[in-house]
């Protein structure tokens, strides 16, 4: 029981965490592996999790941001045909293959973050969606075979079209809704889901996820570019101990 409680605030913590500048997988799933959960396990857990954390966003922002389906249906299809993508190509890739992977997607996050970009602009709307497209599907297809820092990387994204903080986050939730129902496919048909563990995380996950959501408005443009950089090192020496 005290596992579960454990968890819960995980799940909690993490999806506050992923929320504002993404990067919440890297403190859940080591957890979860910590306590004893395979690791498929609590890769699909992560994805129940943030699946029903995200698609309680969307419906907030939906209903009191003035964003129509219309603004996040076209990143919902590349999403979920990415994470679907990246969920069945992940039971062929090895675990030390996909850390590398990781490692050079957070590098190459942080030097566009220092170099490419100068950071969250004020435009509400991607101008040039195809121009991106290539970039997100293989953050979603990213996503789909592991996770932690897809959320990071499509802030980045975003950043780099001048997309407004708020939106960002919005574009980034309506797209990680996707990858993680695409992604569920597979994980649940492979038989690996521990739907208890699942269940105490999500709990977590709609909580932390909603905080976070709120914060949003309180958070200077400024701040998020310097906590991004600063999640993108921490994760990427995780990935390499």
């Amino acid at each position: 029981m005290l596992d579960y409680f454990i968890i819960f605030c995980v799940g909690l913590l993490s999806h506050l965490i992923g929320t504002l500048v993404g990067g919440g997988g890297l403190i859940s799933l080591p957890t979860m592996l910590f306590l004893g959960i395979p690791i498929h396990s609590a890769i699909a857990a992560e994805k129940l999790g943030a699946a029903c954390s995200s698609l309680l966003n969307c419906i907030y922002l939906l209903i009191t941001k003035g964003i129509s389906i219309k603004d996040i249906s076209w990143l919902f299809a590349l999403g979920l045909l990415s994470g679907i993508s990246g969920g069945f190509f992940s039971v062929k890739v090895s675990e030390g293959t996909l850390t590398i992977i990781a490692i050079c997607l957070m590098g190459f996050a942080l030097i566009v973050s220092f170099l490419g970009t100068k950071g969250f602009g004020d435009k509400e709307e991607i101008s040039n969606k195809w121009k991106i497209i290539p970039t997100l599907f293989g953050v979603g297809f990213y996503d789909g075979i592991f996770g932690p820092g897809s959320s990071t990387l499509s802030l980045y994204v975003f950043s780099s079209q001048n997309i407004q903080y708020v939106k960002s986050v919005i574009y980034t939730r309506a797209s990680l809704l996707a990858w993680c129902i695409g992604a569920l496919i597979p994980y649940i048909s492979s038989g690996k889901m521990i739907w208890l563990v699942a269940f105490s995380l999500t709990a977590g996950a709609i909580i932390g996820g909603q905080i976070g959501l709120k914060l949003t408005n309180y958070i200077k443009k400024e701040h998020v570019t310097i906590l991004l950089r600063i999640v993108t090192v921490i994760m990427m020496l995780q990935l390499m101990i």
